[in-house]
């Protein structure tokens, strides 16, 4: 199937409010779950050094351990939220990129159309260009997945890949077009 086969193919933008809005919820998904087990699995296995220091195990390698479990477990438990800020802050400076859906019958492409702020010559069109990342393609297969919530569409390929697609820059046909696609896998 080539582009000029897409069902929808549209541009849109995406306000930094739905971004933070959708990255919070795939971290909420995927990542927080994670993140949390393990670092509860940490704070246990400090507690069941305290049980070894009660008693009577060498105390002072079993304190050492139990403030390595403790610090490990609040690590896993700020990692997750630091990274949140820093995309947050870099997503700030890219909120002009232009993005590219395109579904087709059994994929879904989605790519970069400009960088927004950025300024360039007309020399320079043809080297900017190629600096775009290339569009991704998402088959309708096991990994697919399709979330919709108030104000965007999540979609998914695996747990580590996912796009935000906001709704309010399309029509209600064309948000029927992307609600059938949890229908197409």
């Amino acid at each position: 199937m080539t582009e000029n086969n897409y069902r929808l193919e549209k541009e849109y933008k995406i306000p930094f409010e739905i971004f933070r809005e959708g990255y919070t919820e795939f971290q909420k998904k995927f990542v927080f779950p994670q993140a949390n087990v393990t670092a509860l699995a940490f704070v246990i296995l400090a507690v069941v050094f305290v049980v070894a220091v009660i008693q009577g195990a060498s105390q002072y390698f079993a304190y050492f351990l139990i403030m390595v479990c403790l610090a490990m477990s609040v690590r896993q438990w700020y990692n997750p939220r630091k990274l949140r800020n820093n995309l947050f802050d870099v997503f700030r400076t890219m909120e002009e990129i232009v993005y590219r859906i395109g579904i087709g019958d059994n994929f879904v492409d989605i790519s970069t159309v400009s960088e927004g702020n950025v300024e360039n010559s007309a020399e320079d069109d043809e080297e900017y260009e190629e600096e775009l990342p290339e569009k991704s393609r998402i088959p309708f297969d096991e990994n697919f997945s399709l979330l919709e919530y108030d104000r965007f569409f999540l979609i998914f390929s695996g747990k580590t890949i996912f796009y935000i697609v906001p709704l309010d820059c399309f029509s209600e046909s064309e948000l029927e077009i992307i609600r059938g696609l949890k229908s197409n896998k």
